[in-house]
């Protein structure tokens, strides 16, 4: 790998990872969920708690969630009729695993699934592959991050993505980013919760 080319996926990691985790902008998340109906006052408090206490415990998932989109960052001008955004991921994941396996770090290795290997191989929708870790860890974290990044690259939320989306896209959209456990106050998009039928 050339000297540039590291150099600009280092920045671009650095960069997609303190996006990420921008305190002050997951809390305009929030505001705007709240504004917009999605969630509840007592909804928004749980999940602001929820950012407090379990943001610094999602840093590893976090820093490959950044890596994958700092993936899409380096790729997505790329002249080259391959698809080297998604070989990328997939080696990242790939690699992960046996680095943290051979390290002897379970945990850590569990977190490179086949689940987010599979989710990695499926183009543009493989760069939120670890979303599905990240749900696991923290629904709150997931939910809020999902809409931020959403904000970031589409100018809406997430939920206003899935309440314009069709049905299959809303099911799995749901699914790979439930509602935060404290659903009550949340104004659901009128789906079901299930994985969308295979």
């Amino acid at each position: 790998m050339s000297n540039g080319l590291r150099r600009r996926i280092d920045r671009s990691l650095s960069e997609a990872e303190s996006r990420l985790v921008d305190a002050e902008a997951l809390e305009r998340t929030v505001q705007r969920l709240v504004a917009d109906g999605d969630i509840s006052g007592p909804t928004a408090a749980s999940l602001r708690a929820a950012l407090r206490s379990r943001l610094a415990d999602c840093r590893y998932i976090l820093r490959h969630l950044g890596a994958h989109a700092a993936i899409g960052a380096v790729f997505a001008f790329d002249l080259v009729p391959l698809p080297l955004g998604t070989i990328a991921r997939v080696s990242w994941v790939a690699g992960n695993r046996v680095v943290e396996t051979a390290r002897g770090r379970r945990e850590r290795a569990r977190l490179h699934s086949a689940g987010v290997l599979l989710l990695a191989a499926i183009p543009w929708l493989g760069y939120a592959a670890y979303l599905l870790p990240l749900r696991r860890h923290s629904h709150e974290v997931a939910f809020v991050l999902a809409n931020h990044s959403w904000i970031a690259r589409r100018g809406k939320t997430y939920e206003e993505f899935l309440r314009d989306a069709r049905a299959p896209v809303r099911r799995f959209g749901r699914w790979l980013v439930p509602l935060p456990p404290s659903g009550p106050g949340l104004r659901p998009p009128p789906v079901s919760r299930t994985p969308p039928a295979r």
